[in-house]
């Protein structure tokens, strides 16, 4: 999609959350009955939604917002790793959820890589049931599975070959954490994929973001809060990502009982690659 066709949000705003100010973009039609948030990965700002949101047009009222590490939203501390938590990052969540002026029901969710991540821990909270209508996870495991399913598959020889892959392909999540390494690292993820390249991957996007995985990735793998999602949930899944398993999708129904997994023939950046069929997923939750 062409600058010329981007999309340009009718209203901005900031949320004010702990330790950070979000900036928050709406376009859509704000009188619609359906509102939608949109929550981008790494090293991707919500500029990576624009197909979605010229897919998604008038049928919704659509909310995006840059996470921390992307786009223009400022952290106070931003050299300090612990800024981007991720219980930080559910913070955020809320304040844009709250920050949305008449909203009248509960917003669906779709998010994609860091950002689904990040949104599996907002999901956990009580709350969650009465201002989450549905939830769409692209690209973007929860930490906390990741934690269980290594343990289980750690125990079991003939699962040996699938952890090992998974490993294989998060090759740049542990490059992040080596300081003589982690200037490189961010550069060397994007042009990984030349045929799937991250669409919003500025150079102070990827330096920043690079902090998301030093605060949460080690800290949660070693020992974290057992995965809960009571929200409706579809999890999508490209059988042709290169940074993730197909199979990460194993025993998800243990903790997200309303589930849905549909597997789609596409790469890393689904959204954006194919943004009609993400418009019609998404809103077929509403």
């Amino acid at each position: 999609m062409s600058r010329q066709q981007s999309p340009r949000p009718h209203t901005q705003w900031t949320a004010r959350s702990t330790d950070a100010t979000v900036a928050v973009f709406e376009y859509g039609n704000r009188d619609a009955d359906t509102t939608v948030v949109l929550v981008h990965g790494y090293p991707d700002d919500h500029r990576m939604y624009e197909p979605l949101i010229a897919a998604i047009g008038d049928r919704a009222r659509v909310i995006a917002y840059d996470t921390r590490g992307g786009g223009d939203t400022v952290v106070d501390v931003p050299d300090r790793t612990s800024s981007y938590a991720i219980e930080r990052l559910a913070e955020d969540f809320w304040a844009v959820v709250d920050s949305i002026s008449d909203r009248t029901g509960p917003v669906h969710v779709f998010a994609h890589d860091w950002g689904s991540v990040q949104m599996w821990e907002p999901l956990r909270d009580s709350r969650a049931r009465a201002d989450v209508a549905s939830y769409t996870s692209v690209s973007g495991p929860s930490i906390d599975h990741l934690r269980g399913v290594s343990r289980r598959r750690g125990l079991r020889p003939w699962q040996w070959p699938s952890l090992l892959g998974q490993l294989g392909r998060s090759w740049y999540i542990w490059g992040f954490h080596v300081p003589v390494l982690g200037k490189y690292v961010p550069t060397a993820f994007v042009k990984a994929g030349p045929n799937d390249p991250a669409p919003a991957a500025t150079p102070q996007n990827m330096a920043r973001g690079v902090e998301l995985y030093r605060a949460n990735i080690v800290r949660r793998m070693i020992s974290g809060p057992e995965p809960r999602c009571a929200v409706p949930t579809t999890i999508v899944v490209p059988r042709r990502d290169r940074f993730l398993s197909p199979d990460l999708v194993q025993d998800v129904e243990r903790w997200a009982p309303d589930l849905r997994i549909v597997r789609v023939e596409a790469k890393h950046w689904w959204p954006w690659t194919h943004p009609r069929d993400a418009a019609e997923l998404l809103l077929g939750q509403a």
